[in-house]
């Protein structure tokens, strides 16, 4: 156990951290229902529905939140969980956010999933150390031999603290010399892997080409049981490299047989029935999609600091499951696929914000 002088600087931190996403995903909902010209009304539902169901827990959730998770359906559910909520209380509480930066660290896949089909590796840099795809330590020169040979397209991307394509930079034959690698190594310092670009499959290549099109699966991990909360497939935008919504892609609601939902939602929070080139997403079904869904649940047991995650998984030309990587602070999905907890919400939120049993997982 912790010293109790550690602890609380521990706990301080956390708390300040939980604050912050508290205010800024609060701020952000504001704009959203602005965009949204205020969401659905919900002013008599809230009253009668949702403030008796929330106070069995101590709490009062803004009503903000309903008027934007209701506007999809335009049918109140009280188990929607506000984001604020879930930033600053529920994910703090399930999963340690002191070991995160560490335990999300693309550069360390190769030892906590080797169970995964991940994109071959080509050269990696942890703590301004340099090592190549079998661990050997490099010099800097070596690295960019090694890359230099390398053939058809790959990426570099920093290895924490990533997302949303953030200083993704891709390369092929033509853009790939001495000097644009040097410039990218230089760029980022440390803490950054280069891969090679996976080729997927033709199902979901034909949504988007330029982009690699990825499934995100929320799950958490809770009495010993995996529980696959929400799933997504995110589409990029035409001509984009990645699948960002923000830059003009889609999100689409996956059910349980791998079918698409017949709507997506695209970052103007308009619901779409049909994606790039006219393509309807209620003909897309996911290829292998119950094939990640057996990994995840095979390998989240493993990882029970972190018992809320968001796994990305590509599929490739073959249909195999590509494992890209995970979040332990994922976003619930809400928007997409309705309220993230469904039938277990008042069991979860009863462990939360009342029972507390896993309240010594993180000394």
């Amino acid at each position: 156990m912790r010293s109790s002088y550690r602890k609380k600087l521990d706990d301080l931190n956390i708390k300040l951290e939980s604050l912050y996403r508290m205010y800024s995903y609060k701020k952000a909902a504001k704009l959203r229902r602005k965009r949204m010209k205020g969401g659905f009304n919900c002013d008599k539902e809230y009253k009668e529905e949702v403030l008796p169901y929330w106070r069995k827990f101590g709490l009062k959730p803004d009503k903000l939140w309903f008027e934007i998770f209701s506007d999809r359906d335009k049918k109140v559910d009280p188990r929607y969980i506000p984001d604020d909520l879930w930033y600053g209380k529920i994910v703090p509480y399930f999963s340690n956010t002191q070991f995160r930066r560490f335990g999300e660290d693309k550069c360390m896949h190769y030892k906590f999933f080797d169970n995964l089909k991940r994109p071959r590796t080509i050269v990696k840099n942890m703590a301004c150390v340099f090592y190549d795809s079998n661990m050997n330590v490099i010099k800097e020169d070596k690295a960019i031999e090694i890359i230099l040979s390398h053939k058809g397209e790959f990426l570099v991307k920093p290895s924490i603290d990533s997302g949303e394509g953030r200083l993704i930079h891709f390369f092929d034959e033509n853009t790939n010399s001495k000097e644009s690698i040097k410039e990218a190594i230089d760029n980022l310092k440390a803490n950054y892997i280069f891969q090679e670009s996976v080729e997927q499959h033709e199902d979901l290549k034909r949504l988007n080409p330029s982009s690699l099109n990825t499934i995100r699966v929320v799950t958490l991990f809770f009495k010993g049981e995996v529980h696959i909360l929400s799933s997504i497939l995110r589409i990029g935008g035409n001509g984009a490299k990645v699948d960002n919504i923000g830059a003009g892609g889609f999100a689409c609601h996956i059910n349980e047989d791998g079918k698409l939902d017949y709507r997506g939602v695209n970052r103007k929070a308009q619901w779409v029935t049909e994606g790039h080139g006219n393509i309807k997403f209620a003909d897309v079904v996911v290829p292998s999609y119950n094939k990640i869904l057996d990994l995840i649940d095979q390998t989240h047991k493993n990882l029970p600091h972190f018992k809320l995650i968001g796994w990305d998984f590509c599929i490739d030309k073959n249909g195999e499951p590509i494992f890209i990587e995970y979040n332990t602070c994922p976003g619930p999905n809400q928007i997409t696929c309705g309220p993230t907890f469904g039938d277990i919400t008042e069991e979860v939120l009863d462990e939360v914000f009342v029972k507390q049993s896993l309240k010594y997982a993180q000394n």
